[in-house]
């Protein structure tokens, strides 16, 4: 049913063109990057720089093609109940007003504002920031060396979402496997009030939940930062080259920033939807490992000149990168409040 009330064909279609566009970019910069990287001197100079330039343009683009999905979503898919029904919820919420529900208005059915950073599109946009960090970075620096590395890693972000991470061939399974017995035409009016209180507290605490755009995309931009900073330590094991070592530590300074407030201004919520208990959740409890491990590598940068800090200050860039990998994981495979959010 929701397929009829939205073009979720067209959708598809529409992102597969960018997602074929972002592979051939990918594969293009993989077989550049490697060639580089192999090679003493560069090649391929500006058309490498023109094709990160145009993979960025189609990963924005594709961006805006998701921001339409949740416009549709937005305006298509209210949760509407007869005025009886509305009277009857808000009398029991009235009863249990520590429930947090807001009351309805039958006259303004709610409606969903789904954030643009959950299922796969969260993949989508973290590797986004990290296309348009790439280029920043790219910029930078002139070692083709290292180009080709920043490279590399834009090409194997693109195959991962080509082809286990695809926001566009089937978009938001999860949410729309939720809603779609709503827009059944088969329930009595009981069946549909017991569908609507399993439905609402969700959109509450979590759709529609104003931290949704702001705790998640800040974590999400920090990930970009570390993934520059994995590849500027990678390569300071083999080079000493100050620039390098200083583009890699002004990224990690933002990135641990945003890490800092996403995780600061995501516990505010965490108290309100889960209660005293929350700081059990696997994902939080990676993530403070994972800050740990970043604030380790920012303190080595303060005896950067001492004998050795220079290699310990790059294998500590890299277990960032693994303890955000971590982090990932912990919130696919751990049981938990993350667990396959």
């Amino acid at each position: 049913m929701t397929n009829e009330l939205l073009d979720i064909t067209l959708f598809s279609r529409g992102g597969q063109v960018f997602m074929y566009g972002l592979l051939i970019i990918g594969l293009l910069l993989g077989v550049s990057g490697t060639i580089n990287l192999l090679r003493p001197r560069p090649v391929l100079e500006r058309p490498t720089v023109w094709a990160l330039v145009a993979g960025n343009v189609i990963f924005i683009a594709g961006f805006l093609w998701i921001c339409s999905l949740h416009y549709q979503i937005y305006s298509r898919l209210p949760l509407e109940m007869s005025e009886s029904l509305v009277g009857w919820f808000n009398q029991h919420m009235q009863r249990f007003s520590g429930s947090g529900l807001p009351l309805l208005d039958p006259s303004r059915p709610i409606r969903y504002t789904v954030p643009l950073w959950i299922e796969n599109e969260k993949y989508y946009f973290w590797f986004m920031c990290y296309s348009i960090m790439a280029l920043v970075a790219h910029c930078r620096i002139t070692h083709h060396r290292l180009q080709a590395l920043l490279h590399l890693m834009f090409s194997a972000q693109v195959l991962i979402l080509f082809f286990a991470a695809d926001p566009f061939s089937q978009p938001l399974p999860k949410f729309f496997s939720e809603i779609q017995p709503w827009f059944a035409d088969s329930q009595t009016p009981m069946e549909r009030l017991q569908l609507f209180m399993q439905l609402y507290p969700r959109m509450i605490y979590y759709y529609n939940a104003s931290y949704m755009w702001i705790h998640p995309p800040m974590l999400f931009l920090s990930y970009a930062c570390i993934t520059i900073t994995f590849v500027t330590s990678v390569f300071m094991l083999g080079v000493r080259d100050m620039t390098i070592e200083t583009t890699g530590y002004d990224f990690a300074k933002l990135g641990f920033l945003l890490l800092t407030l996403g995780m600061l201004l995501g516990y505010p919520w965490a108290l309100q939807a889960w209660g005293k208990n929350w700081w059990w959740d696997p994902k939080i409890c990676s993530s403070i490992m994972m800050w740990s491990i970043y604030s380790t590598y920012l303190h080595t940068r303060l005896y950067a000149a001492r004998s050795g800090m220079w290699y310990f200050t790059s294998v500590m860039g890299i277990l960032c990168f693994f303890s955000m990998v971590f982090t990932l994981l912990s919130s696919l495979y751990f049981p938990g409040e993350h667990t396959l959010q």
